[in-house]
């Protein structure tokens, strides 16, 4: 049995919230028997998320697309929470003793690998890369960080929370 999220630091509410990601996106997304590695990457898309999705299979082969999450999607929903736990773990870190220079907090974009490894193809191994502080750009125009998105951000985070390209883009230079 999982502890009760109140009992969770950020860092490990964080964690669990990457892992249920993964079991939705797995338990989603059309895979076959022969799926070796599914990579999904999220970027801001208006008060939703996008994503670009794509699945290589045991022979290298790829398929994928490209996908648009509501705001009540359940997606979208643990992508926030994923991004407020990772804000929450940044306060707690700037808190502490042994703060660091600014490393971490909200993030603005996210990269999941899942891949099986080994020969017991039902274990799966999860990666992640979350994006601080640059650019996510778009999925061939869809999604990206423009002034509504960037304004968004500043108004769940705060102003010192956003990269400096994102405060950039909201003073209109």
């Amino acid at each position: 049995m999982t502890e009760p999220q109140e009992t969770l630091s950020a860092m490990e509410r964080q964690g669990q919230l990457l892992q249920d990601l993964a079991r939705v996106l797995l338990t989603s997304v059309d895979l076959t028997e022969q799926w070796q590695k599914l990579t999904a990457a999220f970027i801001p898309d208006g008060e939703g998320w996008a994503g670009r999705i794509v699945v290589t299979d045991l022979d290298g082969s790829t398929n994928g697309g490209d996908a648009r999450f509501a705001t009540d999607s359940q997606v979208t929903l643990l992508l926030d929470a994923m991004q407020q736990a990772s804000a929450e773990q940044a306060a707690a870190r700037a808190g502490s003793e042994q703060a660091s220079p600014q490393v971490g907090g909200p993030f603005v974009s996210l990269r999941l690998d899942a891949e099986r490894t080994g020969e017991d193809r039902a274990r799966i191994a999860l990666a992640s890369d979350l994006n601080y502080d640059r650019d996510p750009g778009s999925f061939d125009g869809v999604g990206g960080v423009d002034a509504q998105v960037a304004q968004r951000f500043v108004d769940r985070f705060g102003a010192d929370a956003a990269p400096a390209w994102m405060r950039d883009l909201l003073s209109g230079r």
